[in-house]
């Protein structure tokens, strides 16, 4: 699509996950988790690609987490638009800048990476456009679980009944940082 004019647009299955066709996942899967979003609404890395192809805003992305072992290597990927390129620091020391135009020709870059070994800290990255700062997004290494953030999207209650309130928790460490690697169960009652 992206270097094909005469291509008026694209079909994308399935934009949400759904209950059901779990292949190639194995039981207990539920879902094959092929969206965009997720099964609660949240929006998946994927959903920043298409953002950054087609949305008509400044977009950076990076991903994954920061919460990995000593001696893991990364694959970190970004996603940008309206930018010249993104630099990488980790701790504050610059791994190199990258560019979409770095592709080979013929070549439909979506995104740009670096291979990190993984030191424990912040990963940070810079998208620029003429020299200028546009956007900066960072990731941080979690400490353990320590307390439940709760956020409530009110977007669409009316206070009718009958409308719905959305509400995210994440597990964090002690300074609000997301941890992403920790499975643990949460009852609630409503």
């Amino acid at each position: 699509i992206k270097n094909r004019q005469f291509i008026a647009g694209s079909f994308v299955w399935t934009g949400f996950d759904y209950m059901g066709g779990s292949l190639p996942f194995p039981f207990p899967a539920r879902s094959a988790y092929s969206g965009i979003l997720d099964l609660a609404g949240l929006h998946k890395d994927v959903y920043f690609m298409y953002q950054s192809e087609w949305a008509d805003k400044p977009i950076l992305h990076i991903f994954p987490h920061w919460n990995w072992k000593p001696g893991d290597t990364v694959n970190v990927w970004a996603y940008y638009s309206q930018a010249d390129d993104v630099e990488l620091l980790l701790n504050g020391k610059s791994l190199g800048k990258r560019s979409k135009g770095d592709a080979k020709p013929g070549d439909t870059q979506l995104h740009i990476s670096w291979r990190v070994p993984f030191k424990a800290g912040k990963l940070e990255a810079i998208a620029r456009k003429g020299g200028v700062t546009v956007l900066t997004q960072e990731v941080k290494t979690a400490g353990p679980a320590a307390m439940l953030m709760a956020s409530v999207d009110q977007a669409y209650f009316r206070g009718i009944i009958g409308d719905l309130i959305f509400v995210t928790v994440r597990l964090t460490d002690e300074n609000g940082v997301l941890v992403p690697n920790d499975d643990q169960n949460i009852e609630f009652s409503v």
